[in-house]
């Protein structure tokens, strides 16, 4: 895709959100966004994963309350898996609990155990998820299948994250699975870090213009040093989230090119989430610390991104999660790098002698 194409494509998202009408998911169905990772010959866009998460920033900068993310991902996999006739797929993954059994008998596949917070559970058409162990299955699920049962709940932000339990279920498809099921939540994790680098940013400009405009002691409150401080570290927030996010999205692209083995040992997927979630606090208590005890009332415009900020950091792994992710990946590489070797692109290092 030329730059020019790429341009077009974010100005449409753009001009689409910034609208807002009514039939949001409607209108973003109709130009393509839900399947915009499937090639154009099957009727999708065909964008790589770094413009997808672009359009997912956009998105999160409106926060729009839309399976955008749940639904790239989902039409996606079902056609790397050569599964057809999905209308919405969501994404779900097994519960520690109860986790999902898949079991045959003759011909017949049976489902059975649960799915936690799935996203938009209740409103997708079909769930996708892949078994754990070495022949990992994509196993596809109706909603509305015999046997299945929904438990509705809700993120901090109010979006959908439904429960949801299978009984003898008989599942629209099965098929060997793509990739291993970490791989998957390594790329969901990657959406969310895109949609968060969208809100911080939305929260920064929402910052900066109300402390333009609020006054107190005759003159408005971004002139104290104090506040304008915090403004900066905001906007640095907002800038790494972005930079990460961006590398973060290259690396689902050179995993699937097959320069990376496995997604999860990525140190440019870990150390995204990770960064986006730390960002995602930060600039949430800055911008609140701005507004003020105003900036959490229902109806204002900033507890819509804060909200979601702190709903989405938790997601597919918190920075804990992908922490120790990430230093089992350091930790356990046994090609004789060092840290630094493996934090820096080859051949650009500087040379710091042991730094193990």
């Amino acid at each position: 895709m030329d730059d020019e194409t790429r341009e077009m494509l974010h100005q449409t998202a753009a001009s689409i959100f910034a609208e807002g009408p009514s039939d949001l998911w409607e209108v973003l169905k109709s130009v393509g966004f839900d399947k915009a990772l499937v090639p154009e010959s099957k009727g999708g866009v065909g964008v790589s994963w770094a413009v997808a998460c672009e359009l997912l920033a956009i998105a999160g900068k409106h926060a729009a309350a839309v399976p955008m993310a749940e639904a790239m991902i989902g039409h996606w996999l079902v056609d790397l898996a050569g599964v057809e006739e999905i209308e919405l797929p969501t994404l779900g993954f097994s519960s520690l609990s109860e986790p999902v059994r898949l079991t045959r008998t003759g011909d017949e596949w049976h489902v059975g155990g649960a799915l936690v917070r799935v996203p938009w559970g209740s409103a997708c058409t079909h769930i996708v998820f892949i078994s754990e162990g070495p022949e990992a299955q994509l196993i596809v699920v109706a909603r509305d299948a015999s046997g299945v049962s929904i438990t509705p709940g809700h993120n901090l932000a109010g979006e959908p994250r439904d429960d949801i339990a299978f009984e003898g279920v008989v599942p629209h498809a099965v098929v060997p699975a793509p990739f291993e099921s970490n791989s998957l939540q390594a790329v969901a994790a990657i959406t969310r870090s895109a949609l968060m680098a969208g809100a911080i940013e939305r929260a920064l400009t929402l910052t900066v213009d109300y402390a333009n405009m609020r006054v107190q002691f005759g003159r408005p409150i971004g002139k104290f040093q104090a506040v304008q401080q915090n403004i900066a570290v905001l906007a640095t927030q907002a800038a790494a989230a972005r930079a990460a996010t961006e590398a973060g999205s290259e690396a689902i692209d050179d995993w699937i090119a097959g320069e990376n083995e496995s997604l999860m040992h990525s140190v440019a997927v870990a150390s995204a989430k990770i960064r986006t979630g730390e960002a995602a606090g930060e600039a949430a208590a800055i911008a609140h610390q701005v507004f003020g005890a105003i900036g959490f009332t229902e109806e204002h415009e900033l507890q819509r991104f804060t909200k979601r900020l702190w709903s989405w950091r938790d997601e597919y792994g918190n920075e804990a999660f992908w922490a120790e992710v990430l230093g089992q990946r350091v930790l356990a590489d046994e090609s004789g790098k060092t840290l630094w070797r493996t934090l820096t692109p080859a051949g650009s290092a500087l040379e710091l002698g042991a730094t193990r």
